[in-house]
């Protein structure tokens, strides 16, 4: 039987009980993890964390600090895959058991996740005379099979094609999964083209590409300093090898990233910068939307929004959508436009977001993107009560480790907006909570 949120926040106020209670006649730490699990019905893993007192994005970085001591990439972990484990829907890996022992001082068996004794060089124990690679969680195991085929082709016949291919597939699905996940799969990729024996145009072509997904990545998960170093990478290699779009591509997220910083006067020049590089209808209209309707709407030059919504206009009603992270399509068309209209006209910004809405699967980043601008829309247009559930349906439906930060703070401005209405302190803590 599933167990709903509300009985799983009485689970863990409980063991806060135990946990206090047990502290208070001075036991361990252990002897707090096994009364928890004698008064509760939880795993032994979830009590141990409990029992600590953490919450499980402490966790997930002191996993990843445990990799980073032994010289490993940072692992894909992400608090719900702690989640899925600690109430049994999974299995940790290998890696992941001999990581979380270490961060909470026990054995795996007291974790209740044991070794496998058919499993030799795990995590920091390697085989002789083999490297042990970073392992990816088996959640997704198409996405880690990419950079594994790259590795082991190595620089043989073929390795510049398959490079494209592994190019194609993080760009077609990058809203797969979640932003952490494949970032660290990109960068896995890239180090080992990096790596190679091939230094000719194409194979650092796809880096820069790689860097520019990776610039994007940072910014969906909130690190604006390492999003603009890729971003400034891949902008570099597209001048030197020749690459207009990837050049023009990596300005104009480098505008976005900067506009988030608070900066939209650097934010436009970078656009205009990008504009000289659009050499198609969608292109043109993607700079346009994408990257000039906002800074010009935060410095309230809505003359000059209006010409800039036209003209992207005009270019998208002669162009057809372009899938993948670097494509553009009418759905994001329509967000941008929503966006940058929110302060001067909410009821266009209110048709033009729920256009875009309808445009996109419910539960995808596009979809929760729009779901929040709409309810900014609602906000604005006094219509509070419909803003606070749209932004709550947002919450409920997208997991924590999918969740853009671009979205975050989308409800984070929401929450100012509907400051004052009688549901604002609801979704202030939805907000907060996650």
């Amino acid at each position: 039987m599933k167990v709903t949120r509300a009985a799983r926040a009485q689970l863990a106020r409980d063991a806060a009980r135990i946990r206090a209670d047990q502290q208070r006649r001075g036991a361990s730490v252990p002897a707090i993890a096994a009364q928890i699990i004698r008064d509760l019905p939880i795993t032994p893993l979830e009590a141990w964390r409990l029992a600590y007192g953490w919450s499980r994005p402490h966790v997930v970085e002191a996993v990843t600090q445990v990799y980073q001591q032994d010289g490993l990439a940072p692992p894909g972990l992400t608090t719900a895959m702690l989640c899925r484990w600690e109430h049994g829907q999974a299995r940790p890996g290998p890696d992941y058991v001999h990581a979380l022992a270490q961060v909470y001082q026990a054995a795996p068996e007291r974790l209740g996740v044991p070794m496998s004794l058919r499993v030799s060089g795990w995590y920091g124990h390697r085989m002789p005379q083999q490297r042990q690679e970073h392992l990816m969680p088996s959640e997704y195991p198409e996405l880690t099979a990419v950079a594994d085929s790259i590795a082991l082709n190595g620089s043989g016949a073929g390795s510049g094609e398959l490079a494209e291919h592994a190019l194609d597939f993080y760009n077609l699905r990058y809203s797969d999964y979640p932003p952490a996940v494949l970032a660290a799969e990109v960068a896995r990729c890239r180090s080992l083209l990096m790596n190679g024996k091939l230094r000719d145009t194409g194979t650092r072509r796809v880096s820069g590409w790689l860097s520019a997904l990776l610039g994007n990545l940072a910014h969906h998960t909130g690190d604006a300093s390492a999003a603009l170093i890729h971003l400034g990478a891949a902008s570099r290699v597209g001048i030197d090898v020749g690459d207009t779009w990837l050049a023009g591509w990596a300005l104009g997220a480098q505008s976005m990233v900067t506009l988030s910083q608070g900066r939209p006067t650097e934010a436009l020049e970078l656009a205009d910068q990008a504009l000289t590089y659009a050499d198609t209808s969608l292109r043109r209209a993607q700079i346009a939307a994408w990257c000039r309707l906002r800074p010009l709407a935060v410095l309230g030059n809505r003359e000059e929004v209006a010409r800039t919504a036209t003209s992207a206009r005009r270019h998208m009603d002669t162009a057809e959508d372009a899938p993948g992270r670097f494509g553009f399509d009418r759905a994001e068309f329509e967000l941008h436009l929503a966006e940058a209209l929110l302060a001067g006209d909410s009821v266009q910004a209110t048709d033009h977001a729920r256009t875009s809405v309808g445009l996109k699967r419910v539960g995808s980043p596009g979809w929760a993107a729009a779901t929040a601008v709409l309810a900014r829309a609602h906000a604005v247009s006094g219509a509070y009560d419909g803003a606070v559930e749209a932004g709550l349906h947002v919450l409920e439906v997208v997991p924590a480790e999918r969740m853009r930060s671009t979205t975050q703070d989308r409800l984070r401005r929401l929450v100012a907006d509907v400051e004052g209405c009688s549901r604002a302190t609801e979704l202030r803590d939805a907000v907060r909570g996650r």
